[in-house]
This record gives structure tokens, sequence and C-alpha cells, in this order.
């Protein structure tokens, strides 16, 4: 794997790679420490490479294993990114990359990639991606927040030394409605249908019986007025709460785990509500109630996700996943490893290999998950 490519990205358009990730330990806030003399000696030396050349599998077994070895060896407190090349058998490459989401989100990253593409395909620096890295445009106003932002919880922390039309979406967007009926949120996206449904089913298959907070994560740059400018480098990503009681997520029936369309166009109406509710004056606001905290290491999630009842929901569609080419060659998939002890998440991705439909990863509990599998196979309209 030629890691000279990937070097002169860093060094021509991520300049930000070169230093080490600083967590102020009063304030809480992290930012990146660099120096002159970090900037001079590059990428060679603040960016670790790590290359596989004997590896035994198989594209196809790859994109099923996704293993932890495919994944460079696990980042410093102090490192920003970290990269593995991986041969596989049959003439196929794995890149494995880890960095912090305290720099980017998931579309800050297919765009790093895509950009590391050009470099390795020779793109012209006049046709290559402009990327923008005006962090400060995700800043505060300096006025006190004004709204309610249950997303967030702020405790005292420990002193220290993380769209296709398919028959799901037809049921969610006229569950509960005649063709002619009109509710002020009739709209909703496979995406909501998709989250609608998982929480039905990943709650029933886990049995607690409690309330359950869903939280979407939602991506700020288009919803921001003015929007953040195209390749906007840095984490734009807000959750979107909304709350469901234990009843609303039951069948009803014990014996049967299954949700109605009517049910689905109900939670599904209710997630869209949720994300329309992240408008420019709200997330204005949630930067603001951040900016406010006197230590930002104080705010955590207001959810409870991993282990606990609740759920987090996440997706990478329509954000470049299979843009990055290497001298005409497009990546087959792009996802994250099997992550242990992680539980309660969810991610929407592309189909493999930029097919129809979409794909859905969840990471659950092993009781839980084979009782969600049988669940989902008894959901018939997804079948027509």
């Amino acid at each position: 794997m030629d890691t000279a490519n990937m070097k002169s990205n860093s060094e021509q358009d991520y300049p930000i790679l070169l230093g080490e990730l600083y967590s102020d330990i009063k304030t809480g806030v992290v930012s990146v420490k660099q120096s002159i003399k970090s900037r001079q000696a590059g990428a060679a030396k603040d960016i670790r490479f790590e290359t596989n050349s004997s590896c035994f599998m198989t594209t196809e077994q790859a994109i099923q294993e996704r293993t932890w070895d495919l994944m460079p060896t696990m980042r410093s407190d102090t490192e920003l990114i970290c990269v593995k090349g991986t041969l596989l058998a049959d003439g196929g490459l794995v890149v494995g990359l880890e960095t912090s989401h305290m720099l980017f989100d998931a579309e800050s990253i297919f765009t790093l990639m895509t950009v590391w593409g050009q470099h390795y395909s020779d793109v012209e620096k006049t046709h290559r991606l402009v990327v923008n890295h005006d962090r400060h445009l995700l800043g505060g106003t300096g006025t006190p927040s004004s709204m309610s932002h249950p997303e967030f919880c702020v405790v005292k922390a420990e002193t220290k030394a993380q769209e296709e039309d398919v028959p799901i979406k037809e049921a969610a967007t006229w569950g509960g409605l005649t063709k002619n009926g009109v509710t002020e949120n009739s709209y909703v996206s496979t995406i909501d249908a998709v989250t609608a449904l998982f929480t039905v089913l990943i709650s029933q298959a886990r049995g607690h019986g409690k309330e359950v907070r869903i939280a979407t994560c939602v991506n700020a740059r288009r919803r921001l007025d003015p929007p953040l400018p195209a390749n906007y480098a840095g984490n734009a990503i807000f959750n979107a709460l909304s709350t469901y009681s234990a009843r609303e997520l039951q069948s009803g029936d014990e014996k049967i785990a299954v949700i109605s369309p009517l049910t689905l166009g109900k939670l599904a109406r209710r997630v869209r509500e949720s994300i329309l509710k992240c408008d420019d004056t709200y997330l204005r606001d949630a930067v603001n109630f951040l900016s406010e905290q006197s230590n930002i290491a104080d705010v955590q999630t207001g959810f409870n996700f991993a282990f606990g009842p609740d759920l987090l929901f996440t997706s990478w569609l329509h954000l470049g996943m299979y843009n990055a080419e290497f001298n005409g060659m497009h990546p087959w998939y792009a996802s994250v490893p099997h992550l242990p002890c992680c539980d309660g998440f969810s991610i929407v991705t592309e189909a493999q290999k930029g097919g129809d439909g979409i794909d859905v990863g969840v990471f659950l509990e092993c009781t839980a998950m084979e009782k969600l599998k049988r669940m989902f196979a008894e959901v018939s309209y997804l079948y027509e």
C-alpha cells in the first residue's frame, strides 16, 4: 500500500492532522496541539501507517467478518488518526482507519477518503475537492441558551488526568391515514420508518418493558442558515431525541412480535417531528448551551443506549460512501468493524457495491439479537 499519497493528502489538504490530540483538564475542551516542528516533520512523523500483506481472507470474507485485525493497533490518547492497509488473498485491499469523533463525523471521513483517492490518482490540485476547515462556524454566539436540550445531561465528571421507495416507507407513510388523510407531518422518510421499526423490534427483543428514548443523529451541515460550506471537515452531528412509552412499543400479544403499519406510521412521524425540531435556531442554541458550560466534560448524552433501555440510530446514506476512486477502483463496502461490548446502536448504510436498497447494522446483546432476528422475519410487509 502506497502511503505517500495519504501523507501528501494530510500535508496539503488536512494539515489539522499534523499534531496531537489535546484535552484541557479544566475546561474539557478538545483541540489539536501543533508546533512548527510537527508541521515541518509532516505526516511521515505524525500519522501512523500499518500494513499487512499476508491476510488469507477474500474480499467477501472481509466484508462479512470485519474483524479487528483489519484495523490499526489501538490509537493512543494523543494520536489524531492511524491507518492500516491489509492486502487480501484475492487481491482486494482493506483500509482500516481509526480517528477521533472529536475531529470528524462520517461525512468528513468519506470526504477525506475521496480526497485521498484523488491524490492517489494524481488528480491536479485545481480539480481536487476543496476541503473546508473553518471549525469556528460551529462556535457559540456568546449569548445564553434559551431552549430545553434533553439530548444533553450535565453531571459532575470525575477528575481525570466518544432514499429508495421501499415497502416499509409506504407502510409508515400511510399507517393510520387514509390516502386523502392529512397531518401536520404526514411525510416520513425511509430512515424514519426504519428507525421506528427497529425501535419496536429491539425494545421487544430486549424485553425490559421500560420507556425508551431514541436518539437520531442529525447532520447539521444543511440545516444551519447559512449552511456549512461544502466539504466541511469537522463533526456536525447533533442528536434528535424522541421518547416512547413501553405501551407504545408492545405488540399487544406477547406471542406475536410484529408492528402494524398503524403503529409504524405513528412512531415514524414522531421520529420525523424530532428531526424537524433540529432547525437553525435549535442547533445554534444547542451550541450556546455547550459553550456556556464551565467544563464541557460534565456534559453527557441524555440517553442510555449501551445495555440500557434507549437506542441510538445513525445513517450514512447520501454521504459519499462510494465516491472515493483510486485509479478507477471504487470501494465495495464501507462500515464499522464488529464492536465488542457495543449494544443499542444501529447504523444505516448504502448497500454493498453501491447496489439497490440499504443495509441496517444492529449492535445488540446476543440473546436479544437472536430474538430480533426471529421478529424481523415476521414483519410480513417487508417481503411484499
